[in-house]
C-alpha cells in the first residue's frame, strides 16, 4: 500500500477527527489492523473482517479496530453487526465522534429515526461544531417530512463546513417545501459551485431550475435546466429537465419548443402521461376551455 493510498484511505474514515482519551494500542493488535485497514482501503470488505477482529481479540480496548469493523460490515450490508461494533467502539471510546454519526447513518437508513437522533445529539453534546452530525440531524427531520426543524440544522452545517454539498442539496430541498424558493435557490447554487465533480452537477441544475420557475425567472430557469441535459447522465433527469424545460417555454409563449421538449419528456416512461397532456393542450386548446 502507498503511502498517498494510506493518506487518502484514513481521511476519508475521518481518522483526523479527535477520538477523545483513548489507551495505548498493543504492538501484537497492530499488524492485523494495519492488514486489514489495507484490505479496507482496496475494497475487499470481506477479507477485512477477520483482521479486525484478530486485532480486537489482540487488544479489546481497541476503538478503531471497531469501527473499522462496523464499517466494513456495513459495506457487504450486514447492518445488525456493523450496529454492534460502532455501538462498542462508543464503549470503548465515549467520545469516538466517527462511530456515533456512522451508527447514526446507519439507523437513519434504517429509519430507525428516534435512534438516529440520539446518536447525532450525542456527538453535539460533546462538539456541537460537528457539520456530520448537524447535517445527520436536518437529514432525518426532512425524511420526516418536519421541514421547519430541519433548517437550523442544515443551516448550521453548511455554516461550520463552508463547502458542504450534501447539505446544501438538502436544505435546497427543504426550501423547496416550504416554498421558500428564494432560499432554495441559492442552496443550489452553493452545491453548483461547490460541487467539484461536473458530472454531479446535472441533478442540482435540475432542482435549481424547478425553483426558478415559482420565481418567474425563465431566462435564469431555461439556463439551469439546459445545463442540466448537459452534465447530466441520468436518463430519468435529463427526461425531468426536458419537461420543465417544456413548462419553461409554455410560459413565456413558446409553444413549439414546448412541445420539442414534451416529446423528449415522453420518451421516458415516469414523465409519459404528464408531457403527452401538456402537448396535447397545447395541440388542442379548445379541448380543455371552458
Amino acid at each position: 500500500m502507498k503511502r498517498v493510498q494510506i493518506i487518502l484511505l484514513l481521511l476519508a474514515f475521518g481518522f483526523t477527527l479527535s477520538f477523545g482519551q483513548q489507551k495505548a494500542m498493543k504492538p501484537e493488535a497492530g499488524q492485523p489492523y494495519n492488514e486489514g485497514r489495507n484490505l479496507a482501503a482496496n475494497k475487499k470488505y470481506q477479507e477485512a473482517i477477520p483482521k479486525f477482529k484478530e486485532a480486537i481479540n489482540a487488544d479489546n480496548q481497541f476503538p478503531k479496530a471497531y469501527y473499522m469493523l462496523g464499517y466494513c460490515y456495513k459495506k457487504i450490508d450486514n447492518f445488525s453487526e456493523a450496529e454492534k461494533a460502532f455501538k462498542k467502539a462508543i464503549d470503548v471510546d465515549s467520545k469516538f465522534e466517527v462511530a456515533y454519526t456512522s451508527l447514526g447513518n446507519l439507523q437513519a437508513e434504517s429509519e430507525r429515526y428516534s435512534d438516529a437522533i440520539n446518536s447525532y445529539n450525542a456527538v453535539l453534546a460533546f462538539n456541537e461544531k460537528s457539520y456530520k452530525a448537524n447535517f445527520g440531524l436536518g437529514k432525518v427531520y426532512y425524511d420526516q417530512k418536519k421541514f421547519k426543524q430541519a433548517v437550523p440544522f442544515l443551516t448550521k452545517s453548511v455554516e461550520i463546513k463552508k463547502k458542504y454539498v450534501f447539505a446544501y442539496n438538502i436544505l435546497g430541498l427543504t426550501y423547496k417545501q416550504l416554498k421558500q424558493y428564494s432560499l432554495s435557490a441559492d442552496a443550489f447554487n452553493n452545491a453548483i459551485k461547490y460541487e467539484k465533480k461536473t458530472i454531479k452537477k446535472g441533478s442540482y441544475y435540475y432542482r435549481l431550475g424547478t425553483v426558478l420557475i415559482p420565481l418567474k425567472k425563465y431566462k435564469q430557469a431555461e439556463s439551469a435546466l439546459l445545463n442540466s441535459i448537459k452534465t447530466t447522465r441520468s436518463s430519468m433527469i435529463k427526461a425531468s429537465s426536458n419537461f420543465y424545460l417544456g413548462d419553461v417555454y409554455k410560459k413565456t409563449g413558446q409553444s413549439q419548443k414546448a412541445i420539442k421538449h414534451y416529446k423528449l419528456a415522453a420518451k421516458n416512461s415516469n414523465w409519459r402521461q404528464s408531457a403527452n397532456y401538456e402537448i396535447d393542450m397545447l395541440l388542442n386548446p379548445d379541448k380543455y376551455s371552458y
